[in-house]
Order: C-alpha cells, then structure tokens, then sequence
C-alpha cells in the first residue's frame, strides 16, 4: 500500500470516528426517550387502571354492600323480636286466666310492633332497595359482567314488592310467581366476592 492509500484509509478512519461520536450520544438519546416515553406511558396505563379499581369500588360496589348490610340488619332485628314475639304472648296468655277478658289492651303492644313493621317495610327498606337499583342502572358501565347480568333479578323484585305495596297485583298471581329474597343471594355473593377482589388489586398498588 502506498502512502496516499494509507493516508487515505487514515482520513476515512478518523471521519468515522468522528460521526460516531455525534451519531452514538444522539443515538442513546434517543433511545433514552424512547425507553422514557415506554415507561411514562407504561405507569400512565398503571394509573388509570387503579383509578378505575378505586372508581368501582367507590362508586358502585361499596354503596350497594352498604345497602344491603343496613338491610339485613333491619331485617335481623325484626325476625328477631318477631320470633321472641310468639313465646312471649304464650307466656302472658299463661298468666291470665280463662277466658282472657282484657286480652285487647294487652295485645295492643303487639299490633304496634305489627304496624312498625309495616311501615319499615315501606318507608326503610324498599327505599334502600329503590336505592340499589338507581345505583346499579347509574353505573352500570362501570360493572363487572359477572355482577351485571343480577341487573334484571334485583329490578323484578323490587318491581313486585313496589305493586304489593301498592295493591295492585291479586294475590293469587304472587303466589303463582316466585318472590323472595333469597333470589337475590348469589347476587349479593357477588357484590362481596367482587369488592374482595378490587380490595385485593388495590392493596398491589402500595407494593
């Protein structure tokens, strides 16, 4: 090789050195920014996901176990003192002798307690159940499948107990049709399976 060959490789070698030491920062940062961008979007995507954990745990399955908790308690309490009531009638009823003149005025307490029921039933519990359901066709978009399909069931009970109160469906058609609350139970097994489970992914965030 001669000398202006070996010059020539020499110049050529130092011209890439030279555009590799501009190619190669740029390079990195742009790699740098492409990695950043991944990440930022990555954690965005994290973000938006338990936000959307905490939303239905905040704004659907929270509200509506809270219903149904403030419903079995009313609702555990009545059939408590209901079925202390029998025993306890028996008991006065033992005490007085036969016939039982003035049973009425004893009795009075018990048709109160009738009465109180009837209007908690009215005035306490169907609102919650009202209260379900405006939740449920409010954030319905927001529901996980598995829950979303008790939509119909918890409307239809409500709807019958709406036309019980209201007098407007004979008596022989309720008893034709299936109307109690343990329709509802795997519905409310639902709730609670799915408020553990957002619990459980929410409490992953602080890890």
């Amino acid at each position: 090789m001669c000398e202006s060959q070996i010059i020539s490789v020499q110049f050529r070698d130092r011209n890439m050195i030279d555009l590799l030491i501009i190619i190669i920062p740029t390079i990195v940062a742009l790699l740098a920014g492409y990695l950043g961008y991944r990440y930022g979007l990555a954690h965005l995507r994290r973000e938006k996901y338990y936000e959307f954990l905490e939303k239905q745990l905040k704004e659907f399955y929270s509200p509506m176990l809270g219903y149904i908790e403030e419903i079995k308690a009313k609702s555990n309490v009545r059939y408590e003192i209901f079925k202390a009531s029998d025993p306890a009638w028996k008991k006065i009823v033992s005490e007085h002798p036969v016939p039982f003149l003035d049973s009425d005025k004893y009795f009075e307490p018990f048709k109160r307690q009738i009465f109180y029921d009837n209007k908690q039933l009215r005035e306490d519990l169907i609102p919650l159940y009202r209260s379900m359901c405006k939740v449920f066709s409010k954030k319905i978009g927001i529901v996980n499948q598995s829950t979303r399909k008790w939509y119909y069931e918890l409307i239809r009970f409500v709807e019958i107990w709406e036309r019980c109160l209201a007098e407007s469906i004979p008596v022989e058609v309720i008893k034709e049709i299936e109307h109690k609350e343990e329709r509802l139970f795997p519905f409310y097994k639902d709730l609670e399976n799915n408020m553990n489970e957002l619990l459980r992914k929410l409490a992953g965030k602080k890890k």
